[in-house]
């Protein structure tokens, strides 16, 4: 055992404590900002501590409890829920519009664009903007591509969700753009560019 490993193993409890607390959190009767910053707070300090104690390996690790944590509670949920007694309508979902509604095509297209492709291309340049500083401070190329690697995914996925959360186009462009431009400086200043 290694010197580093009670931060993997310290950041490991801290993302398996953020996943119990996120989940109590989001079973409350009403929305605690406090509570749900919590578990994010958690979250975030154990993948740092998992980085600071074996670089992105740790932090791999250190996720890995927190995944076997949250499919444990939803194969949980899944097996005591309760099944519907109705079916929910289409305009309840949001999937289909309502008989004579209209279907508002152009805009569903412009939601999947904004929320597919072009975070994408937001949070790539987050990630290389990231790698590029990683290369800066001395970081082994193994690591800051690692860094990237799990970035990409996890910065994609939270800003496909806070676009589909706004109820501005404006908003939506200006989440986009915010990312988009810390990318290209963090890349220019990484000297990438």
């Amino acid at each position: 055992m290694s010197s580093t490993a009670p931060l993997v193993w310290i950041g490991t409890a801290a993302i398996v404590a953020a996943v119990l607390q996120l989940r109590r959190a989001w079973a409350l009767p009403r929305r605690s900002a406090v509570q749900n910053g919590i578990g994010w707070t958690l979250m975030l300090a154990g993948t740092a501590l998992a980085l600071a104690g074996d670089g992105a390996w740790g932090v791999a690790v250190a996720s890995l409890g927190g995944m076997i944590v949250a499919a444990l509670l939803l194969a949980h949920a899944g097996w005591t829920a309760r099944p519907g007694k109705g079916r929910a309508s289409a305009r309840k979902a949001h999937m289909l519009p309502e008989k004579g509604e209209p279907r508002q095509i152009g805009r569903r297209l412009l939601t999947f664009l904004l929320s597919v492709p072009l975070a994408f291309a937001a949070s790539l340049l987050v990630a290389l903007g990231a790698r590029a500083l990683a290369g800066l401070a001395g970081w082994n190329d193994a690591d800051g591509n690692a860094m990237a690697l799990l970035l990409l995914p996890l910065l994609w996925g939270i800003l496909a969700f806070w676009l589909l959360m706004q109820t501005h186009r404006r908003a939506q462009w200006a989440w986009l753009a915010a990312p988009a431009a810390t990318g290209l400086g963090l890349i220019w200043i990484g000297g990438a560019l």
